[in-house]
């Protein structure tokens, strides 16, 4: 597609991006427009300004990598082929980028209201497929929250994340929520 016909679309994925490489602080409009091969005046045709575009690229990123991710999970209902697909949908986000908006949350209200946004929904929708796994409330959250923290550990702690090595983990992190008796007892 050429420069002139760029979507929004595009711009958030530029972002993505640029967020995964350079963190924050790199995210400018002039880091967009070269990215795209754009002017600025591209930028403004889609975006009043960079806070403007902030707060959607924010919402793009909640929708695409958590609403809709989420959504899809949703129309599994074997507890087995729904952990594989929680495992390809962990792998495959957009980990430097999430890192990146991780960090710039500590910053930010705006980002840290979008992180905890997508936090609370991943947290929510793994407790309850936990309980459709059959697991006990109490315990499905609390396997929620460990599943949470190694996505945000393993994203933080492998720059760039490996997929080999997320694949491990998720797969020895799938047999403690789907085989109880074999994984570690609070």
């Amino acid at each position: 597609m050429p420069p002139e016909g760029l979507s929004r679309s595009a711009y958030f994925e530029a972002g993505l991006e640029i967020l995964a490489e350079r963190g924050h602080g790199g995210l400018t409009i002039a880091a967009l427009c070269e990215r795209l091969g754009v002017t600025k005046g591209s930028f403004y045709h889609h975006f009043d300004d960079m806070a403007g575009y902030v707060r959607l690229l924010l919402s793009h990123w909640e929708d695409e990598h958590a609403t809709r991710l989420i959504a899809l999970s949703e129309s599994v209902t074997d507890p087995e082929e729904r952990f594989d697909l929680f495992q390809g949908i962990a792998v495959g986000l957009p980990h430097g980028a999430e890192a990146a908006i991780r960090a710039w949350s500590w910053n930010s209200d705006v980002v840290a209201a979008a992180q905890r946004r997508v936090d609370d929904a991943r947290l929510r929708h793994l407790t309850a497929a936990g309980v459709d796994a059959g697991l006990e409330p109490a315990r499905a959250k609390r396997m929620a929250k460990i599943s949470l923290s190694v996505l945000v550990g393993m994203q933080l702690l492998e720059r760039p994340a490996r997929r080999a090595s997320m694949e491990d983990v998720f797969g020895e992190l799938r047999q403690w929520v789907l085989t109880p008796d074999q994984a570690p007892q609070a």
